[in-house]
């Protein structure tokens, strides 16, 4: 043979020897296929009662926690408890004094009552900004204008009363001793005699001396009725009865108009309005004149804000004189104390953030525990809900409590916001301030509903599926199979393809089973997570399925997460 023919011959024995060694591993390859699928992972869909239960770690603290700080310069005249007693709110701790505070107090309520009558004083000076007549009479003289700048008691105007007259009657002391304002008076008219009733409205207490050495009193007698004719003299007598008689006057006397009234501006401003001129006739209470008020409405917003500002001083020297007197604000047992009698005390000139409190009050009759919960779940938990807290510290023990607050807002982190929910249970002895505890509260609660082991779901297209599970060959549909076996995970000789995936609805889950809400019946038997992914994959190798997707963002809810 030619070493040609021989090396031919070589190289097909070793195509042979590969091919048959090809084969033997394709053959031993399907045996241990088929052997696992013999033995896949399976669950039963069965009845039950399902929780979601919601657990989570913090630790315990007082739920009332005080801290004292003396807000007031002073002394500490007497410290009424000691560090470790307990306090009831309302229970008087300190007592300081300080002696120039009072004082201050007493000055502060003096210059409130002093803003209060200089805004009384501005406010009056407001309704003198118009000027009224006094009296009836006609107006003998306008002595301003408008635009005019007048001062406190300048005569503006003056008013002749046309309603009476006047006789200013001489008497000697002997006489006017006799007499008195308000008595009857007469006076007689000579040509023609006649007289006219009238009254005294004056009496000189000071006599006159007359050219021959008499010295005589004036009284003034007022009768209703002009008879005062100007530009002539009208004499007449006058009389005065008196209770010992009738007085006659020493000489004749003339008839006159009564005296002009004067009209007064009463503070100083500027003439806005004039309303009256000479020879008007007017009526007492009728407006004459009225002044600018720019000034004056500035006068008394001044005077208010002073006052305001009189009143915040006096509040404020009220409520240090209070804060020399301390109060327990809360019940509880004082943990801590950091002043003696005797101290002098000085927060006005130290900084707080560097200051020891003088002292912290923990109420224990009631503990809390704050835990972050995760958005997802928030909905589901409620205030008054119950609650069972554990410790390591006591153990094979479960206290009560229950949820007393909800943040309203909440924390961010990684884009997940968590909120605080606040647990408290009421003091035992056991538990102590700082231990740390371990809540769980049920946030979720179904009777007897389908379920099954949360390894059974699979998710595809943002859709929810499980694989049935079925002996090889049966191509029975899910209804039409019966329960007859415990919810167990197990290995069966069923096998399984793409054919047997069920789509179905889920609700509520925990970390260990999942609602069935449509989908299955009870009974069902399906493939859990690893023989169901087994199981997909040697059926996408035969019909070309397309692989599962990942779990979707929104799981079934609640999901007892925290």
């Amino acid at each position: 043979m030619s070493k040609k023919v021989i090396k031919i011959a070589i190289i097909c024995v070793v195509v042979a020897a590969l091919i048959f060694a090809g084969y033997l591993w394709k053959q031993k390859s399907s045996s241990k296929g088929t052997a696992a699928a013999q033995k896949l992972s399976t669950a039963k869909v069965t009845k039950g009662n399902l929780e979601v239960v919601l657990k989570d770690s913090g630790t315990l603290e007082p739920m009332e926690q005080e801290t004292i700080n003396l807000k007031v310069d002073g002394t500490v005249k007497k410290v009424y408890f000691n560090e470790g007693d307990v306090v009831k709110e309302g229970d008087l701790l300190y007592e300081l004094s300080n002696e120039d505070l009072a004082i201050s107090l007493q000055k502060a309520e003096l210059s409130l009552k002093q803003q209060q009558i200089d805004l009384q004083d501005a406010l009056k000076q407001k309704e003198k900004a118009v000027i009224y007549a006094p009296a009836d009479g006609v107006v003998k003289s306008v002595d301003i204008k408008v635009g005019d700048s007048v001062n406190a008691n300048t005569v503006v105007a003056t008013i002749q009363n046309q309603d009476k007259c006047q006789v200013k009657v001489p008497f000697l002391s002997s006489q006017t001793s006799k007499m008195k304002i308000g008595q009857k008076a007469e006076i007689m008219f000579i040509d023609p005699i006649y007289t006219i009733d009238g009254v005294v409205t004056k009496i000189d207490t000071v006599g006159t001396r007359t050219s021959y050495g008499s010295i005589y009193y004036y009284v003034t007698i007022t009768v209703d009725g002009n008879y005062y004719v100007e530009g002539s003299d009208t004499s007449v007598e006058g009389y005065v009865i008196t209770d010992s008689g009738k007085e006659e006057g020493m000489e004749q006397a003339l008839i006159e108009p009564l005296d002009a009234v004067e009209v007064k501006s009463e503070i100083s401003s500027k003439v806005n309005n004039v309303y009256i001129e000479e020879g008007q006739i007017v009526t007492k209470g009728q407006k004459l004149f009225s002044l600018d008020l720019e000034d004056i409405n500035a006068n008394i917003e001044k005077q208010q804000l002073s006052l305001q500002q009189a009143q915040l001083d006096l509040q404020s020297k009220r409520s240090e004189l209070e804060n020399l007197l301390v109060y327990a604000p809360i019940d509880g047992t004082i943990i801590e104390q950091n002043v003696r009698e005797g101290d002098l005390i000085r927060p006005s000139t130290s900084s707080s953030s560097s200051s020891e409190p003088a002292a912290v009050i923990v109420n224990y009759s009631k503990m809390q525990v704050v835990l972050p919960v995760d958005e997802l779940d928030i909905n589901n938990i409620t205030v008054g809900m119950p609650v069972n807290i554990t410790a390591e510290a006591v153990p094979d023990k479960v206290f009560k409590g229950q949820v007393e607050k909800i943040a309203e807002q909440g924390t961010s982190q990684n884009n997940v916001s968590t909120f605080d929910v606040t647990i408290t249970t009421d003091k035992v002895n056991e538990l102590k301030a700082g231990m740390t505890v371990d809540v769980e509260m049920i946030i979720a609660n179904k009777q007897d509903v389908l379920m099954l082991p949360i390894t059974a779901i699979q998710y595809r297209n943002n859709k929810t599926y499980v694989m049935l599970a079925s002996a090889e060959g049966d191509t029975s549909s899910s209804a039409d199979k019966t329960a007859n076996s415990k919810n167990v995970n197990k290995t069966s000789n069923a096998t399984s393809t793409a054919n047997n995936m069920v789509e179905v609805k889920t609700g509520i889950s925990n970390d260990e089973y999942v609602e069935i809400v449509s989908g299955l019946n009870e009974g069902d038997t399906v493939l859990l997570s690893n023989a169901a992914s087994t199981s997909t994959t040697n059926s996408q190798r035969q019909n070309e399925m397309m692989p599962m997707s990942p779990a979707p963002t929104e799981g079934p809810a609640p999901s007892g997460r925290g």
